[in-house]
């Protein structure tokens, strides 16, 4: 099976067509093509208007990709019916052209037919029977859909540890973490490790398949679903939202189901002293398996 790959350079948009490939791969043999996006939108757009296909040497079976940048160099691409072109995340434009779009459930209220939905995000599926005492403790930053606040996230970190005193505990930050975060992070002795995204390079994916216990800010939605797709738990730390939006929606669809646990802050009983408590998850769910899913999708609707 022949695969065009149109790549946008972002780690997270590309991790989730590799998580498809991979698994497409343990059933089809496949030939890919990698190609990264050089124009700008603009241009791109109006060679497809002009109708003005690019040179290729062969005929794809799939063209897919990820971003909105991919969207219009995909469709360009298609010189022949026999090619289906998918794209991974909701297109900003032209959805009817595509032969199949698996997107977030949380982006559609009408799914059209065209569309598979999954839950969150695609992530590569990690079994492992035996874990390693470790604890990922892993950091987004300042967002759009969640207040973050230095002190508390310090607080949770705080009790988490206080829980599991004999567990090795790994701190991750991201671009987005505040300089004054790192800085507490720093002088906190309970800490084992503090792999700091702006000073080392470690990947995440070295220890996430193997950990017992993983701490996540919900803002970080990826790396929820990462976590979700491997053996080990996943709790989510709290973070006040300052208004309801597809995201939060989803963040309460993970808790309110018990997919992961998570923290909350709560009033004593008779009392107007809160503290923070720790909600486990479900033991009974299976590890988070949704790109099987889009992977089952695509070779039933494709099927040579």
């Amino acid at each position: 099976m022949k695969i065009c790959w149109f790549k946008d350079s972002k780690i997270g948009h590309e991790k989730q067509v590799l998580a498809i490939l991979d698994n497409l791969a343990l059933t089809q043999d496949l030939l890919i093509e990698e190609r990264y996006i050089s124009n700008p939108v603009w241009l791109e757009l109006l060679l497809y208007l002009l109708k003005i296909k690019p040179k290729q040497d062969s005929i794809p079976d799939i063209i897919i990709g990820a971003g909105s940048t991919t969207t219009i160099p995909m469709l360009r691409y298609k010189t022949d019916n026999k090619t289906k072109v998918i794209s991974v995340m909701k297109p900003q434009f032209f959805e009817s052209k595509f032969d199949l779009i698996v997107a977030p459930r949380h982006d559609y209220k009408m799914v059209p037919n065209n569309v598979f939905t999954y839950i969150g995000s695609l992530s590569k599926v990690n079994i492992n029977p035996k874990l390693d005492n470790i604890g990922l403790i892993i950091i987004g930053g300042v967002n759009k859909h969640f207040n973050f606040d230095d002190d508390y996230l310090i607080s949770q970190i705080d009790f988490v540890i206080s829980l599991f005193p004999d567990t090795s505990w790994i701190i991750f930050n991201s671009r987005r973490t505040p300089k004054s975060f790192n800085e507490k992070i720093e002088q906190n002795a309970s800490i084992d490790k503090f792999v700091d995204v702006n000073k080392d390079f470690e990947p995440l994916d070295d220890y996430l398949p193997k950990a017992k216990f993983k701490f996540v800010t919900p803002d970080s939605v990826n790396m929820i679903f990462e976590s979700l797709s491997s053996s080990g738990e996943t709790y989510l730390f709290d973070m006040h939202s300052p208004k309801e939006n597809k995201i939060t929606r989803l963040i309460d669809e993970v808790k309110n189901n018990k997919y992961a646990g998570f923290l909350e802050e709560k009033y004593i009983e008779n009392s107007e002293i809160r503290t923070i408590v720790l909600n486990k998850p479900n033991i009974l769910h299976d590890t988070f398996r949704e790109v099987e899913k889009v992977v089952y999708e695509i070779e039933k609707r494709f099927k040579k």
